[in-house]
């Protein structure tokens, strides 16, 4: 009786493994799949950018001094023209007044007439010569300074003109110095020479003081354009010198994003490229175009985020539909490069290929079974790849090539 029941216990155990096997055989396997369709295919890189003006003034003080009074903020809209800054002018006050003192003194000397110049006179004349040379090398030196600045787009034409004017001023003040001189040991009695002379003296003040004056012009600092007042450095009471910036006015909504590329990419840079500029935004990134218009000449060393020193090529980007985004100088955004791009082709995820044979191939669904299907791959982004020969569209493929249990022929139960 007991080994009746052992029998027949074997056979329902058999039956039962007989039945689970035959079901697993049967039942579909449960796969994710990909309809195959045409689709856009590109290789980007993305550097990140900094919006700077695309117009923008360093200002300076041409003399330099003490700042007596800022008259701007930081952030501040000016016109063309507005009070920026003024510098202490009162030494030049004195030396104008000294001027004065002398113009007046020469010419109350020009009423009465003498038979021959006194010796202080001459000594008096020719320290107004030493200074006149002195003067002469110290506005050339001035020039030399400024016409550096002026190549360098610091200063204006104007002042360059002006420096420039100022030594043809200083040099005939020289002359007439040296001629009053002359004029002084040559006369020695009333007549047409000792009139020149004291024209010539009263024209060689002038001078100075036209010199001085426009020194002093100079003192009060204005907006060369209409603008924004950007990195202002300076406070009251501070002394500036010629060199230094004391703010910078950038022209309003004129903008351009500069990026740094690796001296290996730039080689697929070029001007007129459009790019996509990314700007960080609540809940979802900004995107909009740009175009690319220079590309410098030369690398430069930057430094990478991992403290590594790096060749990099400077590229200027133009903002071409930002007038939605509100983008102001110093922000920071993505710029994506396309060097490549295919459209309308074929393309599968380049995790669904396994190597098979000679090539390579993927899982596709034919009649509801797996079946490998051998492809030939053509242009890839290291994330999708363009599929030559091999698949149609419409054909669903596998997107998990090690999937437990696939082989073919397998019955599958798919899903998008």
């Amino acid at each position: 009786m007991k080994k009746k029941w052992k029998i027949i216990l074997g056979v329902l155990v058999a039956i039962i493994i007989i039945g689970f096997m035959v079901y697993e055989n049967t039942k579909g396997l449960e796969a994710t799949v990909l309809e195959v369709q045409p689709n856009t295919i590109a290789t980007t890189f993305k550097e990140e950018g900094r919006v700077v003006p695309e117009v923008e003034q360093p200002i300076y003080s041409i003399y330099g001094g003490e700042i007596i009074e800022v008259a701007v903020q930081e952030g501040q809209e000016v016109k063309a023209g507005d009070l920026l800054a003024v510098t202490n002018s009162k030494e030049l006050d004195y030396q104008l007044q000294q001027l004065y003192a002398q113009l007046k003194s020469v010419e109350g000397e020009r009423t009465g007439t003498f038979q021959e110049p006194h010796e202080s006179q001459i000594t008096s004349q020719e320290l107004l010569v030493e200074q006149a040379q002195r003067d002469l090398e110290a506005y050339k030196i001035n020039f030399e300074r400024i016409e550096q600045l002026y190549e360098a787009g610091a200063v204006t034409a104007k002042d360059f003109e002006d420096a420039k004017n100022m030594i043809e001023s200083a040099q005939n003040h020289l002359e007439l110095q040296k001629q009053a001189l002359t004029l002084l040991h040559e006369s020695t009695s009333p007549g047409s020479g000792t009139g020149q002379f004291y024209a010539g003296r009263i024209e060689a003040l002038q001078a100075q003081i036209n010199l001085l004056e426009y020194q002093k012009d100079k003192t009060n600092i204005f907006a060369p354009v209409d603008g924004i007042v950007s990195n202002l450095s300076i406070k009251k009471g501070e002394i500036a010198s010629p060199a230094l910036t004391l703010m910078n006015i950038f022209k309003k909504d004129s903008y351009v994003v500069e990026v740094y590329v690796l001296t290996a990419d730039i080689r697929s840079i070029n001007t007129g490229m459009t790019v996509d500029l990314v700007l960080d935004g609540k809940g979802e990134d900004m995107i909009f175009k740009g175009t690319v218009t220079r590309i410098a000449p030369s690398a430069v060393e930057r430094m990478s985020a991992l403290g590594l020193e790096e060749q990099r090529v400077k590229v200027t980007v133009e903002l071409n539909d930002s007038s939605d985004v509100e983008i102001f100088p110093g922000y920071r955004l993505d710029v994506e490069f396309t060097t490549d791009k295919r459209e309308n082709v074929l393309t599968v995820p380049r995790t669904v290929l396994f190597p098979y044979e000679t090539g390579d191939a993927v899982w596709v669904v034919r009649d509801g079974k797996a079946e490998v299907q051998p492809v030939e791959t053509g242009f890839d982004n290291n994330r999708d790849v363009v599929i030559i020969d091999g698949l149609n569209e419409g054909d669903l493929i596998i997107l998990n090539s090690q999937l437990d249990g696939l082989k073919e022929g397998k019955k599958l139960v798919v899903s998008n």
